[in-house]
């Protein structure tokens, strides 16, 4: 079987993206494993499924498992629906689980994404038994503040004075997939370099370390600018590019940033 696909990253986060009609349903959790795999497949952090009437963006992890949104998929995803003509407005609105966003086209390539506003005690969302907020979390002798909030998905925010590439493996593993969280966190490390730039990496759930999170990076801003430790418009710096949060007067978030086709073709898809 074959099924027509393009790739984008956005900030090096990558994702394989297909129109509904290309696929079985029955078939798709297969098809996510093996299309994202980067050694026998593809190679993506995630899988994008574009249904349209009414427009809207189904996300999946590498492994299978669904997501409400993603930061930087959403941006790929209307990039994908430009370059294949489903849409022509410089503002549109795409539906997710996470609900309606609205996409404005600034220029080439790049868009800004509201993201609406950050929830922090609505448990079913989180899906934590209590509040958390500047928890203290020890593993081994590394110890953390975490601050959990649902930002269009889950996300656990953890500042530390350097990013480390062992200890953000391994901790945000055990944070991520830690009982207190029923459905599991995004985990995102970061480091306040002044009041208008920060640095960050996430380990996502369901994926594992990646080079950049739209949704963490939004939850991280949030997190810094409620604890006093940056300004309401911040420059977030990750491994392969930067992003653009604002916070606005009413506390909803905006996220600017690009999205890059980096292939096209069809993939040759076995069923096992």
């Amino acid at each position: 079987m074959k099924i027509p696909f393009r790739k984008y990253h956005g900030c090096g986060n990558d994702f394989i993206i297909v129109q509904e009609k290309e696929i079985y349903p029955e078939l798709l959790q297969d098809l996510i494993v093996q299309s994202c795999d980067r050694h026998t497949g593809i190679g993506a952090d995630g899988f994008i499924v574009v249904r349209k009437e009414p427009l809207e963006m189904l996300y999946y992890n590498q492994d299978g498992s669904r997501a409400p949104m993603c930061g930087n998929g959403i941006r790929c995803f209307s990039q994908f629906c430009i370059d294949e003509g489903i849409v022509h407005k410089k503002e549109f609105v795409v539906t997710t689980l996470a609900g309606d966003k609205i996409i404005r086209v600034l220029d080439d390539q790049t868009f800004q994404v509201n993201m609406s506003k950050p929830e922090f005690d609505d448990l079913s969302l989180t899906g934590t038994s209590k509040r958390i907020w500047d928890d203290l979390y020890t593993i081994e002798d590394r110890h953390y503040r975490l601050h959990t909030l649902f930002q269009s998905t889950i996300h656990t925010v953890v500042f530390v004075d350097e990013l480390n590439e062992e200890w953000m493996r391994k901790d945000g593993k055990i944070i991520c997939e830690d009982p207190m969280f029923s459905l599991q966190t995004n985990v995102n490390f970061v480091q306040c370099i002044d009041p208008t730039h920060i640095q960050m990496q996430t380990y996502e759930r369901g994926c594992g370390m990646t080079l950049a999170c739209g949704t963490g990076a939004c939850a991280s801003v949030v997190c810094a600018y409620q604890l006093g430790k940056c300004k309401d418009s911040v420059e977030v710096l990750l491994p392969k590019g930067r992003l653009k949060i604002h916070i606005d007067t009413n506390g909803d978030v905006y996220m600017t940033g690009n999205a890059q086709c980096i292939a096209k073709g069809e993939y040759v898809y076995e069923t096992n």
